[in-house]
């Protein structure tokens, strides 16, 4: 893999959430920059900074990504070695382990708040709720999920395939029964592309309206998202993506296909990460 092919593949992914995305990248920057043959490793910091440097910005709704290379770049931003390569290997998987770390610290503390028997409504594909489905099957829980389609990208159907093998009870819907199942429904786990400093949340869009359902029929709302997913202000960028992706064709017709909205604080019970349970903001 080139550096132009691991940029389309993270600016063009639409099927996985921000931590998996991260994850993509830091590992994708580890294979490019082994891959080189390159003795100048000077020219290869360069190279491996602007690589960087164009990832942390390819996805502006989804601050995991720059979060998180931001603290890649630190590791090695003034330290002078002859080996560049190996100081980048031990830097990503460094970065690695913490990600990897902080998701399940956050997965397990989700799982504490979930009844065995609850019906829990999801929307899009977070792996990090997918992870919590999977603890709580493996604690021998009985739960049912209900999934949205998610459209467009229909990556419900990808969380419910994976329900489905892993013999969790899973109902998918489309959007528009949200409000109909809302009521069958004991609690709504959501992941999170970026969490803002005023606690709302970027997500994707039907994530809101999910949110609203849910405070509508009294149903606890949680955010399931590791601290690294948080802004450190309140400006963000939504996501638009190619309008041909909803395939109208038709002429005259302007088409929206914006992929993520933001959730308002006042609608979400409470954000849960890997720190503590009480301790979370």
């Amino acid at each position: 893999m080139n550096t132009e092919e691991l940029l389309g593949q993270i600016r063009n992914d639409r099927i996985h959430g921000a931590t998996e995305l991260a994850i993509m990248s830091i590992e994708g920057i580890q294979r490019v920059a082994l891959a080189s043959d390159s003795v100048d490793q000077a020219g290869l910091r360069q190279q491996t900074q602007d690589l960087v440097a164009a990832l942390a910005t390819c996805r502006p709704s989804m601050v995991a990504l720059g979060n998180l290379l931001e603290r890649l770049l630190q590791s090695f931003a003034h330290v002078e070695t002859d080996d560049f390569q190996k100081l980048l290997e031990l830097g990503c998987t460094d970065l690695l382990d913490f990600v990897q770390n902080a998701r399940t610290r956050a997965v397990m503390n989700m799982v504490g708040l979930i009844d065995a028997n609850d019906v829990v409504m999801t929307h899009s594909i977070s792996s990090t709720v997918r992870n919590v489905f999977l603890e709580l099957k493996r604690a021998e829980a009985h739960n049912h999920v209900i999934v949205t389609e998610s459209r467009p990208g229909d990556e419900g159907k990808i969380l419910a395939k994976f329900l489905a093998e892993i013999g969790v009870k899973t109902t998918y819907i489309t959007e528009a029964q949200i409000d109909l199942w809302m009521p069958k429904t004991d609690k709504v786990v959501l992941g999170a592309d970026t969490v803002l400093p005023d606690g709302s949340v970027i997500n994707k869009c039907g994530t809101n309206l999910m949110a609203l359902s849910a405070r509508y029929h009294g149903i606890p709302v949680y955010v399931c998202a590791e601290t690294f997913k948080q802004s450190a202000n309140n400006d963000y960028e939504l996501e638009k993506m190619d309008p041909a992706e909803l395939n109208l064709g038709i002429a005259g017709v302007n088409v929206s296909n914006t992929y993520f909205e933001r959730v308002p604080a006042e609608l979400i019970t409470e954000w849960i990460n890997e720190r503590p349970l009480g301790s979370q903001t």
